[in-house]
Formats: structure tokens, C-alpha cells, sequence
């Protein structure tokens, strides 16, 4: 993708998730500094995680997760690391950012958390909206890339290529945004681990309208 030049127009709504449910932004695209993007892979290598294999939609999944906020009832911090974590991805120039995609920097982080996955571990197919209706756009900051399988991979029923599978392998240091009413999955970690922070965005900051179904922890299975 193309940065403008004039940057007055840098973030204008530039996309429409209605009609291009997925993109992708280079490192060079997102405004966070090497320092933000090393501070915040500190941050996430200091978490604790938990084996899920069940996920709020009932859908299974084999990920490592470590939550930072989330919507059950109404949105929250849950624990000491989530106000670092939202002073870089919620500052005001990543609300700008945001902009492009979103229509507008009044935005709730509604639901925030690293996922990390190694070998065997995967994502189940799922839609972020049937966890929260108030889900807009998920953006995903990338912060591995040494590591086979994993594609992010979609159902995309909306735009040119309704109903085809599309797959995405960012690098590290890309983020990749999706529709959050479009069925997605990671495929099976084949070698390596792949380590993400997803950060759920919406325009809404009410209460969750859903009862989200319980997280499957797997309370038998150490991470390596």
C-alpha cells in the first residue's frame, strides 16, 4: 500500500471493510516507533497464558492466550499490563491510523490479547461479531515471522471475492486488519511459534448485547 504524501490527507478513510474485509499495512504504514513495537514485544514475552481449546463462540481452538482487555459485561483492563499495552496501541496517532478503516479516532478497545502459537497449535474458524456485536475491525500486530503454517485465512463473503478462501502470512512488524463480521481462522503450526497482539475495535462503548459462552482452558497442558 501507497503512504500519501501530503500528510494533512495521510489518514483520510481510505478503506471501506464493507467492500475489502482484510488489509494489510507495512512496518514503514503504522506509526509506532522501534522503541513501541520493542516495548510492546516485551510486554507480551512478560505475560502469562493460558491453553485454550474453546473458544467465547464455542469454536475449538489449540492457542496460547494472554488477555489484557475484555467485554464480557462492559470492557475492562484485567490486569497490571494492560495500561501499557493500550498507552501504544490507543495513543492519538494510532487512533489516527485507525481512522482510515474505522471512520472515526472515537474508538473502544473492547477486547485486546496476545495470541501465541507453536507447533500444533491453531485457531478455529470463527467470527469476532458472535462474540460481541459491537465488534468493528480487528487489527492484528505481527511480531514473529520464522515459523511455518499459521496463515490467516478467510471466508470472505463480502466484495470481489465473495465466498473464496484467502490466506495472509504477515511478517513481522506488519499488522493485518479484518471485518470483524468475516469467518477467519490461523491454520496449524507446523514449525516455530507465531506471536500476534489482536485488538478488537468498535465504535461502541456499552455494554456487551451477547452472553459469551465460557473460554476452554486446557488446565492439564504446560507451555514449553
Amino acid at each position: 500500500m501507497k503512504q500519501k504524501t501530503r500528510a494533512s490527507s495521510r489518514y483520510d478513510n481510505k478503506y471501506d471493510l464493507e467492500q475489502q474485509a482484510t488489509l494489510l499495512f507495512e512496518e514503514d504504514e503504522i506509526p509506532l516507533s522501534p522503541q513501541e513495537w520493542q516495548q510492546l514485544g516485551e510486554l507480551l514475552e512478560k505475560s502469562e497464558y493460558d491453553h485454550i481449546i474453546g473458544g467465547d463462540a464455542n469454536e475449538r481452538h489449540s492457542v496460547w492466550v494472554s488477555r489484557y482487555f475484555n467485554d464480557v459485561d462492559s470492557p475492562e483492563a484485567l490486569n497490571v499490563l494492560s495500561s501499557d499495552i493500550e498507552a501504544i496501541v490507543m495513543s492519538p496517532k494510532m487512533r489516527g491510523f485507525y481512522q482510515q478503516f474505522t471512520g472515526t479516532k472515537k474508538l473502544c478497545l473492547r477486547r485486546c490479547q496476545a495470541n501465541r502459537l507453536q507447533k500444533g497449535d491453531f485457531i478455529g474458524e470463527h467470527k469476532d461479531q458472535d462474540s460481541s456485536p459491537d465488534y468493528f475491525a480487528t487489527i492484528v500486530f505481527h511480531f514473529s515471522e520464522n515459523y511455518s503454517g499459521g496463515y490467516f485465512q478467510t471466508s470472505d463473503s463480502t466484495g470481489a471475492n465473495s465466498q473464496q478462501l484467502q490466506r495472509y502470512k504477515p511478517r513481522a512488524r506488519m499488522a493485518l486488519v479484518n471485518n470483524c463480521s468475516v469467518p477467519h481462522q490461523v491454520t496449524t503450526i507446523e514449525q516455530g511459534e507465531r506471536l500476534t497482539l489482536a485488538c478488537f475495535l468498535s465504535t461502541s462503548f456499552s455494554n456487551n448485547k451477547t452472553l459469551p459462552a465460557a473460554f476452554k482452558i486446557n488446565r492439564h497442558h504446560d507451555k514449553t
